[in-house]
C-alpha cells in the first residue's frame, strides 16, 4: 500500500511544470520600449504604456492606435554530469556512459520556427478634450517571456526527440525528462487604462486587467518510489491541458515632470494569481507494478473530488495553483530639447523589482488559500486502483513542486537620438529618423542549485538597438536584440567531487539513508513524493552546465488621429 500512494502522489506533481510560464520576463513590452532594454517607465507614450506604466498615455493627443511585438527565440542546452546508472536485470547500451546534453528545440504553434511573437496591441483616447486631462486606453498584451519548451536528446546523428516508448532500450532518454519533456503556456492580459492629467507636470494611472492563461505540459516521473536507476521502464508520463479563463490583476503608475528637461516615472503591477483547471492523462512503463499487479489511474469517487466531478481514465480532472508576481519598476529620465522644445534625444534609467521569492506556508498550500511563483499547488481527483477495485483505490493528495526562486533586480539604460528629415512644418516639427538602443541587467532568480530547463531563472545582460521613421501621423519602429545568459551551472549537492547519485543503500546525498529536509535541499528531486510531501525521495537531477540566450526581433507601428 506504501508504494501505491508513492505512485499516486507523485502523478499529482509533476503536473505543475508547465506553471513556470517561460520564466523571469525580459525587459520591455513591444518594440520601442524593447529597443531600450525597457528603459521606458518615464518615456512611455503610445499603446505599449498600458504594460510599461499605465499614467503614459496621459501624454498622448487625440486617438491612437499601436500595434507592436518582440519577437523572441530561446536557445538553451544543459550537459548534465555523471553517467547513465546500470539498471539490474537489463541490458540498456547507453548504461555508463555520459549523460547526453539536451536542447530546447520549440516550435510556438502560433510563431514562425522558433521565434514567438509577443505583441502589444492598444487603443488611446483623450475623448477630444471633453473631460480636460482624462485620457482612456483599451488593449491586450502577455508578458514579455517565453514559456515554450521541447526537449531534444543531442546525438551525433542529430537532435532526438524522446517519444514514451517502453520497447525502446536503445535511445538514451534526455536526463531532462523528469523536469520537463514538452511545455506550451499563454498568458493573454486584455486591459482597460484610464490616466488623468492632475496637474501640468503630474500624470497618474490605473490598469485593470481580466487576463486568461492556457498552460500544456509533458513531463515524466518516477512510477515507482526509489527508482534511483532511472530506469525507463519504471518511468511514468503525465501531461496536462489546463485553463483560467479570469486571472485578475491591476498596475497603478504615474509621471512627473519637475521641469522640462526631466521626467522621473514609478509603475507598479499585482500579482496575478492563477487559477487553472482542466484535465491530466497518464502512462505507465511496464515495470510499473504494485504487487506484481499493474495498477490504474482512475477518477476520485465524486463525493471525494476537489476539483472537479466528471473525470475519466482518460482526462482526469486536475487544479493548478500558482502566481506571476508583482513587480514595480521606477524610472529617471532627461531630455534633451532644442530652441522650440522639440525632442532631440534622451536617456533614461530605470530599476526593476520582480517577487519571485515570495512563498506560502504548508498550510497555506494544503488549503489553497496561498499562491506564489516559486511554489505550484496541484490536484488531480484521480485515485490508484487495481483489480477495478474503485472503492478502496488509493487517492492523489495536494501536492507541492518549489522552483527555489528569489526575488530579482535589475537595472536598465536606454535612450534615443532624433534626426530631422525633410522641412519643418508651421509647428516647428519635421519628420524624424528615430535611433535607440539599450543595455540591462537582470540578477538570477534561481538561488543556487535550481536552475532547471523548465524555468530559465539565470542572470542575464540584454543589449538591444532599434530605428524609427516618425511622421506627424504615424511612426514605424523597427529594432533587434539579444539576451545573454553565458554557462550559468548547478554545483554538485554536497560539494564533492562528483555529483551526488543516491542508491537503495544510501539514499541521501550526506551519503546515508537520512535525508536533507525539503526546505534544505540544493536543486529538484524526480518527481516522486511519499505521503506526506517532506519524505520526497533525494535524488538530484539538474547537477550540470547550462548555456542559453535570446535573439530578438521588434517590428511596430503606431498612428495618430
Amino acid at each position: 500500500m506504501t508504494r501505491c500512494r508513492s505512485l499516486v502522489v507523485v502523478g499529482a506533481v509533476c503536473l505543475p511544470q508547465l506553471a513556470g510560464a517561460g520564466g523571469l520576463f525580459l525587459p520591455g513590452a513591444g518594440a520601442v520600449s524593447t529597443s531600450r532594454a525597457g528603459a521606458s517607465v518615464a518615456s512611455a507614450d503610445d499603446g505599449e504604456a498600458i504594460a510599461i506604466n499605465p499614467a503614459g498615455i496621459a501624454k498622448a493627443t487625440g486617438n491612437v492606435i499601436t500595434i507592436s511585438a518582440a519577437m523572441l527565440s530561446y536557445a538553451m542546452e544543459f550537459q548534465r554530469r555523471g553517467t547513465y546508472d546500470a539498471v539490474p536485470g537489463e541490458a540498456y547500451p547507453y548504461a555508463g556512459q555520459p549523460f547526453a546534453a539536451v536542447q530546447n528545440d520549440a516550435s510556438p504553434p502560433l510563431g514562425i520556427g522558433s521565434v514567438q511573437p509577443v505583441p502589444v496591441i492598444a487603443f488611446l483616447t483623450d475623448l477630444g478634450g471633453r473631460v480636460p486631462g482624462l485620457h482612456l486606453g483599451v488593449g491586450l498584451y502577455p508578458p514579455n517571456a517565453y514559456p515554450f519548451r521541447d526537449m531534444c536528446t543531442k546525438l551525433s546523428t542529430g537532435c532526438q526527440k524522446y517519444v514514451f516508448n517502453q520497447t525502446d532500450v536503445n535511445t538514451p532518454p534526455p536526463s531532462t525528462r523528469y523536469d520537463i519533456m514538452e511545455q506550451e503556456a499563454a498568458v493573454i492580459l486584455p486591459s482597460l487604462v484610464v490616466a488623468y492629467r492632475i496637474a501640468p507636470a503630474l500624470d497618474v494611472g490605473v490598469r485593470l486587467t481580466a487576463g486568461r492563461a492556457t498552460l500544456k505540459s509533458t513531463t515524466a516521473l518516477w512510477g515507482l518510489p526509489g527508482n534511483y536507476t532511472e530506469n525507463i521502464k519504471q518511468d511514468s508520463v503525465f501531461a496536462v491541458d489546463a485553463k483560467d479563463n479570469f486571472v485578475p490583476s491591476f498596475g497603478l503608475g504615474a509621471t512627473y515632470r519637475p521641469t522640462p528637461n526631466f521626467e522621473l516615472g514609478v509603475n507598479y503591477t499585482s500579482e496575478m494569481d492563477i487559477h487553472a483547471r482542466g484535465t491530466a492523462t497518464s502512462k505507465n512503463g511496464p515495470s510499473v507494478l504494485i504487487n506484481t499487479n499493474a495498477p490504474v489511474i482512475l477518477p476520485k469517487l465524486d463525493a471525494d473530488t476537489l476539483c472537479a466531478t466528471g473525470g475519466t481514465a482518460d482526462a482526469l480532472k486536475s487544479c493548478i495553483d500558482f502566481a506571476l508576481p508583482m513587480t514595480a519598476q521606477l524610472g529617471g529620465r532627461y531630455k534633451f530639447l532644442d530652441g522650440s522644445g522639440n525632442l532631440k534625444g534622451d536617456l533614461e534609467v530605470d530599476l526593476d523589482w520582480e517577487n519571485w521569492g515570495k512563498s506560502c506556508s504548508a498550510t497555506e498550500f494544503d488549503n489553497g488559500t496561498c499562491t506564489d511563483a516559486t511554489d505550484y499547488r496541484v490536484v488531480v481527483d484521480a485515485q490508484a486502483v487495481i483489480n477495478n477495485d474503485v472503492n478502496n483505490g488509493i487517492p492523489l493528495r495536494t501536492s507541492v513542486v518549489r522552483h527555489g526562486l528569489r526575488d530579482t533586480f535589475g537595472v536598465r539604460l536606454g535612450g534615443s537620438y532624433h534626426l530631422p528629415v525633410g522641412a519643418v512644418g508651421d509647428d516647428h516639427r519635421s519628420n524624424e529618423i528615430i535611433l535607440r538602443g539599450g543595455l540591462a541587467y537582470d540578477t538570477a532568480a534561481a538561488k543556487a542549485g535550481w536552475l532547471r530547463a523548465d524555468f530559465d531563472g539565470a542572470a542575464r545582460t540584454t543589449f538591444t538597438v532599434g530605428a524609427a521613421y516618425r511622421t506627424r501621423r504615424f511612426e514605424i519602429s523597427a529594432g533587434g536584440g539579444a539576451v545573454l545568459e553565458g554557462s550559468p551551472s548547478n554545483p554538485n549537492v554536497g560539494g564533492g567531487a562528483a555529483p551526488c547519485n543516491p542508491t537503495a543503500t544510501a539514499a541521501a546525498c550526506n551519503g546515508t539513508n537520512d535525508f536533507t529536509p525539503i526546505e534544505d535541499r540544493q536543486g529538484p528531486d524526480p518527481i516522486n513524493p511519499t505521503a506526506p510531501a517532506s519524505s520526497q525521495f533525494e535524488s538530484p537531477v539538474n547537477q550540470g552546465d547550462y548555456k542559453a540566450h535570446y535573439v530578438m526581433f521588434m517590428l511596430g507601428a503606431t498612428t495618430w488621429f
